[in-house]
């Protein structure tokens, strides 16, 4: 159960978020039907701006491998949260919309989704390189080449770098390694 209020709905029209609150989302309470008239006016996903959002956040991805293995954690969770955006986004393509990791992977034929791209540490296991150069890999299936950030640490990404949705993920992956789910960055990126 996720509690969300009119100021995160205000900025959820035509993203993955809005979508899916207004495909499986269920109103517990709305006294003057401002949710309901909210969600109604989400319309489509703007697929051509999460694609660039998704090429953008990967981009942290290119730091230096020294930088990635010593933020192995926050590095995978990054990692699995834009691999996970990308192929929702490419679920648009062969069908109707799908905010599931178990029906993606029977979509795409491909059972070792579930696993990879599920939120939960108990079902994706430990962070290890290998899982890291996995969803890395996945990544560049979809989007194609990942753009160098031109940086040389999470730091420098979060001080220089003119991109706040970067910088926040910036943020993320160097964490606390507690296991916290992207709950600083406001809700709708994507």
């Amino acid at each position: 159960m996720s509690t969300y209020d009119l100021s995160q709905f205000a900025t959820a029209g035509h993203t993955l978020f809005g979508n899916h609150l207004a495909r499986d989302g269920l109103v517990l309470h709305d006294t003057d039907d401002l949710v309901a008239k909210m969600l109604a006016s989400f319309g489509d996903i703007d697929l051509e701006r999460l694609w660039e959002r998704v090429r953008s956040l990967a981009r942290l991805l290119t730091l230096p491998r020294e930088e990635q293995h010593a933020k192995l954690d926050g590095f995978v969770r990054h990692a699995r949260y834009v691999l996970r955006t990308a192929t929702y986004a490419r679920a648009f393509r062969p069908g109707p919309p799908c905010f599931s990791v178990t029906e993606l992977a029977e979509r795409f034929d491909d059972p070792a989704l579930a696993q990879l791209l599920s939120s939960h540490p108990e079902v994706h296991g430990p962070p290890t390189t290998e899982v890291l150069a996995d969803l890395h890999g996945r990544i560049e299936q979809l989007i194609g080449w990942i753009e160098p950030i031109g940086f040389d640490s999470l730091t420098d990404v979060i001080i220089e770098f003119d991109d706040t949705d970067l910088g926040d993920s910036a943020i993320l992956v160097l964490g606390n390694n507690d296991g916290s789910p992207y709950t600083i960055i406001p809700r709708v990126i994507l």
